[in-house]
């Protein structure tokens, strides 16, 4: 036995009131006159006795009540106690609302499960709990509250089709509980063990030590699934008006005895653009085709490929969005035989550029300053290193952010994997390259990096004009571009894709990670159909996937434009860890699994027991004694003294 508040074991000496009271009780000393009356001295005698007897019991009772008293108010606990006996607990609820559990599971998706053992761990608690509710998407939706204010901030929990990064999810519960003494610490893990939740890059560096982890062990869920796992439109999200283009769609599905790659079973994938159905074909898992997109007027244009049922819900669709713009036109400075005049003239043939006053202006080497009319520069060093302080003095010129600089690097490079999304890119070598350096203009960004991760296109917004620009001369000297299938591409990506009259976006997003809104934007109807406003140039977090509509500031239908969110590829995979491998991931912590039953999860919750409180009993045994006193001490009662 043990007790909460020892101290209060010293009102037990309170014991000693009814004890003084009872020894100091002395009976009068009566005098007999007459000796006819000794019969009846002799009978009190005999009564006398019965009394001091009760005497005895009144005061056992008086003593047992202030003991009871005292040993209740001290919190006696006996034996080990269950999930409710448990010291003042910080708890972290982690909890994993990545598009993977919206799996179906009983009838309902998992999340719904995992709220309902959340809930469970709050019932349980005590009043001097406090709790974190910590998403694994998204930002905390409580910070020490108490178990009441911790089940209303479940309730405001929503399923995303976001990645799941529980390395991290975890790493903020870790420095979120504060180190408080006579405070136990404890992580409630609640997700279903996706393996890929786990990534080694998201792990912290260094020892991984904290509170123990108490993992919810999830139920038989499904391990197969298929997924539409890319679309990309061939012509880019920047389309010019009069080009037929399509949508190159690959499925995959993952799972036991089902490849992603090879044969296997089929699926039917359907296009649908704006609103309607437009194309259908049957695809093998692991398979690639092309659907033809059709002809649409100059604006903003959405869709999606969707393909049956299978397994995990979200990632049956992927979605795309693409603007339809006027051929742009475009005219080139610099180098008298150039390989990029001979790509900007199969660009014309094939009606991609149009012929009017140029808005995109191509400066290759040194060349003279850009007309004043003109909305995009295109930048390309030259060909010889010689005569790149000229080069620096022409950004200079125009106003561009950056310096070029020698790159004493040797060696091909490719470009970064990221680079596919410009198709014909990842087979480039890239044998000599300049290093950008920035002049930390906000807004630079680099588009394509070599694998090495500097960056070989930049592009900024200065000023009201838009500048791109190459760390390499399209030379074969410099790079076996000129020569390769994505020179086409890369062109037409810096001239409708990344230029001043580009659609916006510049590309699909997934779904979980912060974009950054155009200038111009002032609200977002999401794919649940709920507008809101938001300030455009600020950061936007899409936690749906589905079509965005933006709508510009003073417009209400015109001026609009659509983006496409979709699920990480991450999320697809559904293989989930073993418990022996979870805990090789910390090793530093004890980790312990509960459920998938709730009973199982409330037996492990709160796992620092201290006994069952019976000081509810013992009041129970002060008020029985209480009773027995009154009845005892009430005058006129028989054997009472008083």
């Amino acid at each position: 036995m043990s007790f909460l508040y020892a101290w209060a074991l010293g009102a037990a000496a309170l014991v000693a009131l009814p004890l003084v009271l009872h020894l100091r009780r002395r009976e009068p000393r009566r005098r007999i006159s007459f000796p006819a009356l000794r019969y009846l001295s002799r009978a009190e005698d005999v009564r006398a006795r019965s009394l001091r007897a009760s005497d005895l019991l009144l005061l056992a009772l008086r003593v047992g009540l202030i003991l009871a008293l005292a040993l209740a108010a001290a919190g006696p606990l006996i034996g080990h106690g269950g999930a409710r006996d448990h010291p003042p607990t910080d708890v972290a609820l982690v909890i994993d609302n990545s598009a993977s559990v919206s799996v179906p599971a009983g009838g309902r998706t998992y999340l719904e499960e995992l709220l309902e053992r959340a809930r469970a761990t709050l019932a349980l608690a005590g009043s001097r709990d406090r709790f974190w509710v910590l998403p694994a998407v998204g930002p905390p939706l409580a910070t020490g509250v108490t178990a009441e204010r911790a089940g209303s901030a479940l309730d405001r929990l929503e399923q995303t089709h976001g990645r799941g990064r529980l390395y991290a999810a975890i790493a903020r519960a870790s420095a979120a509980l504060p180190r408080i003494e006579d405070r136990e610490r404890e992580i409630h893990l609640l997700g279903d063990l996706q393996r890929s939740a786990f990534e080694p890059e998201d792990r912290p560096d260094g020892p991984d030590r904290g509170p123990g982890l108490i993992v919810l062990m999830p139920p038989d869920l499904p391990s197969t699934n298929g997924a539409v796992v890319s679309v990309r439109p061939t012509a880019g999200t920047s389309v010019p008006a009069g080009v037929s283009h399509s949508a190159v769609v690959r499925v995959e599905r993952h799972g036991p005895g089902d490849p992603s790659t090879g044969g296997g079973d089929s699926t039917t994938a359907r296009l649908e653009v704006d609103g309607r159905t437009v194309g259908a074909t049957i695809l093998e898992w692991g398979g690639t085709t092309g659907l033809r997109l059709p002809d649409a007027t100059v604006g903003s244009h959405y869709g999606k490929i969707e393909i049956d049922p299978s397994g995990l819900r979200a990632d049956d669709a992927r979605y795309l969005a693409y603007g339809v713009v006027p051929p742009p036109s475009a005219r080139r400075s610099g180098r008298r035989e150039s390989f990029v005049e001979l790509a900007l003239e199969t660009l014309r043939q094939a009606g991609r550029l149009g012929t009017g006053p140029a808005r995109i202006e191509i400066l290759e080497g040194a060349a003279a300053t850009p007309g004043a009319d003109v909305e995009t520069v295109v930048l390309i060093p030259p060909v010889d290193p010689i005569e790149l302080p000229r080069f620096n003095q022409l950004l200079r010129r125009v106003g561009a952010p950056w310096t070029l600089g020698r790159d004493a690097a040797a060696g091909a490079l490719r470009l970064e994997s990221e680079s596919v999304v410009v198709p014909g890119l990842s087979g480039v070598n890239i044998s000599r390259r300049y290093r950008i350096r920035s002049e930390g203009a906000a807004g630079d960004t680099a588009l394509l990096r070599t694998e090495d991760g500097e960056p070989w296109v930049v592009r900024a917004e200065t000023s009201g004009r838009i500048y791109l620009l190459l760390a390499s001369p399209v030379d074969p000297e410099a790079t076996d571009l000129p020569a390769s299938a994505g020179m086409i591409p890369l062109l037409e990506a810096l001239l409708l894709r990344w230029s001043a009259g580009g659609a916006w976006p510049p590309d699909e997003f997934a779904a979980g990670e912060p974009l950054s809104l155009p200038a111009w934007a002032d609200a977002v109807r999401r794919p649940d159909g709920v507008r809101a406003p938001v300030e455009g140039g600020a950061l936007f977090t899409p936690l749906l996937a589905g079509i965005y509509e933006l709508s510009r500031a003073g417009a209400v239908d015109a001026g609009s434009a659509h983006f496409a969110v979709n699920v990480p590829a991450a999320e697809s995979d559904l293989g989930r860890l073993t418990p022996d491998a979870f805990r090789e991931l910390f090793p530093g912590r004890d980790v312990v699994f509960g459920g998938p039953a709730a009973p199982d999860w409330e037996r492990v919750v709160y796992r620092e027991r201290r006994g069952s409180d019976a000081g509810p009993w013992l009041v129970f045994v002060a008020l029985a004694l209480a009773a027995f006193e009154v009845v005892l001490a009430t005058p006129g009662r028989a054997g009472t003294s008083g």
